[in-house]
């Protein structure tokens, strides 16, 4: 469990519970919940009321459960990537060669950010890094998202090289960046309402520079 960080509005807080009665919901479930409306309003517009309003559970068990406000934003953080914050880099690991494992990040990021019905964009980019600024703790957890990341796809990209499949210009650990700041960009725009048209074609011309066919 993640310890409790006190916040300005003693609401969010206290740092200490008792155990109460067994919770009767379903902690993924209601994580999901959270999700949506931290991803749809960001942190700070959110408050305790709007969030278990949303979550379908009373204050007291918010508590009990996850801790305040700010405990809660971590504990989404990690079911975010754990769920659809997860889905691009399975199509990245999954795919057979590195270019169709760029393009099913591309490609999966892009869906994951322009579904229907879901707030557009990424938790994680669109929200949590802008709390990174002034948090350390989400700064060090997001830290960690995007090394874990780079390294994974820089593991890759470097066995390719290896084999002389792709040039050693730039190092795998930089062209690995190179793509996942893509990423970024990509769902940065569709935060901004780019379609899934246009995001799909910039993603297309970032691989054919990036990773170019053999």
């Amino acid at each position: 469990n993640y310890i409790a960080i006190t916040m300005n509005n003693n609401s969010e807080t206290p740092k200490r519970r008792s155990r109460g009665r067994p919770r009767a919901f379903d902690r993924e479930e209601v994580l999901d919940r959270a999700i949506e409306i931290f991803w749809a309003k960001g942190y700070g517009q959110t408050s305790v009321e709007e969030l278990t309003s949303q979550m379908g559970i009373s204050p007291p068990s918010l508590y009990a459960a996850f801790g305040n406000k700010h405990d809660l934003f971590m504990h989404a953080m990690d079911r975010y990537a754990e769920t659809v914050g997860g889905l691009p880099t399975k199509a990245f690991a999954d795919a057979p060669d590195v270019r169709s494992a760029v393009q099913g990040l591309f490609e999966t990021t892009i869906r994951c950010a322009t579904t229907t019905n879901r707030p557009k964009g990424c938790l994680l980019v669109s929200v949590a890094s802008e709390m990174a600024v002034r948090d350390e703790d989400v700064r060090k957890k997001l830290a960690h998202g995007y090394a874990t990341r780079v390294k994974a796809i820089s593991d890759r990209v470097a066995a390719e090289q290896g084999a002389g499949r792709l040039p050693t210009h730039p190092t795998a650990e930089r062209l690995a960046k190179m793509i996942v700041s893509v990423t970024h960009g990509l769902v940065a725009r569709a935060r901004m309402g780019a379609n899934r048209s246009e995001l799909s074609g910039l993603a297309s011309d970032f691989l054919d520079t990036l990773v170019p066919a053999s």
